[in-house]
């Protein structure tokens, strides 16, 4: 098996900058230099633009089903989820074991070229299964489920949760003010309390923030999560996004997960425009777009020296994407999931169209083929054989439109 190799005549966006005819030479899982190699050389050619592999800040891996469930607009979450846990969608979801319902999660990431995601739960309940994923779980955080009375307890405590985040150098996660009630309002102000808004809290949905509450983020430099699709779904609103763009905050856009969510995060990003424009009658540009899933992730969930964007020392996760406009940013914006034609992750590739078989074979890398919206694709061990046993464990062949794998 080979570990090193170059991938020549690429056109890249960092993502911070575009550049044109590069050779990229990775060694041992990493960006090595720019630089194209004697030997072991694939050369790309026009019609690709390589990205960094998207990065998924927010999502809830073991609520991987299909469809949505609800009956909002809800007032807060907790509503939403007796809807759900009482639902017969939730039912047959728990048909199948914890382990295929993760396996799940993570082919849906990787098949719309995500790498890396957050799975907002607690260590126990994901990490008997990150290893054994095909791509990468953050395993370093601390959390809280949410910033209320009613929330459902997961973690320590605001205290000691935050205490290990500034401990360890890790994010302390947590959802807050999902909902309008008088006690999901309170959320920044109980943060505040407990002196755990800073550079290390990652906040998710703030849909009830006001101005002072954005003002506090931004001064605090707090890091927010943006789940359109979620929040349109639940509460028929979501955050003042363009107050927290101009305060400086750093945005990242997160999934959720498909029971209250877009179906992946191609999906969600093109919903966070089309809702940006209704909100506010102007374009979200795609460039802060692109940003909200690969730079801003990665610095909220304070992984950037490894992961976010491409440069020389980093881990080698790129993302390939045919060139359906001129501009980089619009074709990722825009990509569908036929458009996804080479994921790497650590200089390994594990998913993309067939004519990079090439490149799998020298890397050695277990996979089959499948067909993703009727294009022959690669990808890293048996999402078929996934699909059947879920079939069997439901009794019927039921459509999940988050991998439509044939």
């Amino acid at each position: 098996m080979i570990t090193e190799y170059s991938l020549s005549s690429i056109t890249m966006a960092t993502p911070e900058t575009v550049k044109g005819d590069v050779s990229l030479k990775i060694s041992n899982g990493r960006i090595k230099e720019f630089k194209k190699s004697s030997q072991n050389d694939f050369t790309i050619g026009d019609g690709y633009f390589l990205f960094p592999a998207l990065i998924n800040i927010h999502d809830h891996l073991f609520g991987t089903y299909y469809p949505k469930i609800g009956n909002g607009p809800y007032i807060c979450w907790l509503p939403w989820d007796y809807d759900l846990k009482s639902s017969p969608i939730y039912e047959e979801r728990n048909k199948n074991s914890a382990y295929e319902i993760y396996l799940l999660g993570s082919y849906k990431n990787l098949i719309s070229g995500v790498t890396t995601v957050q799975d907002h739960i607690p260590h126990k309940v994901n990490d008997p299964f990150i290893e054994k994923l095909p791509i990468r779980v953050i395993k370093d955080y601390s959390l809280s489920h949410e910033v209320s009375v009613y929330d459902l307890k997961w973690g320590d405590g605001i205290d000691v949760e935050y205490k290990k985040a500034v401990e360890n150098d890790i994010p302390y996660i947590t959802h807050v003010e999902e909902g309008f009630d008088v006690e999901s309002l309170k959320g920044i102000e109980i943060l505040e309390e407990h002196g755990a808004l800073s550079e290390y809290t990652i906040l998710i949905h703030g849909i009830g923030f006001n101005e002072n509450d954005i003002k506090l983020v931004a001064k605090r430099k707090a890091n927010f999560v943006w789940c359109p699709g979620s929040n349109m779904f639940m509460f028929n609103r979501t955050a003042k996004i363009k107050d927290i763009l101009k305060e400086g905050i750093n945005v990242s856009i997160g999934t959720d997960s498909p029971s209250s969510g877009e179906i992946n995060i191609l999906e969600e990003i093109r919903f966070a425009k089309k809702v940006y424009y209704e909100m506010y009658g102007e374009e979200l540009d795609d460039k802060e777009v692109v940003r909200m899933i690969t730079v801003n992730p990665a610095k909220a969930l304070r992984i950037q020296k490894d992961l976010g964007s491409i440069e020389k020392g980093k881990k080698a996760d790129l993302l390939l994407i045919s060139k359906t406009y001129d501009n980089p940013y619009s074709s990722l914006v825009n990509a569908k999931l036929s458009d996804i034609a080479l994921v790497i992750m650590e200089g390994k590739p594990i998913y993309g169209d067939e004519n990079f078989a090439q490149l799998f074979n020298a890397l050695e890398v277990d996979h089959e083929r499948i067909t993703v919206d009727s294009k022959n694709k690669l990808i890293v061990g048996s999402p078929t054989k996934l699909m059947n046993d879920i079939w069997k464990n439901i009794g019927y062949k039921k459509k999940l439109p988050f991998l439509p794998i044939q």
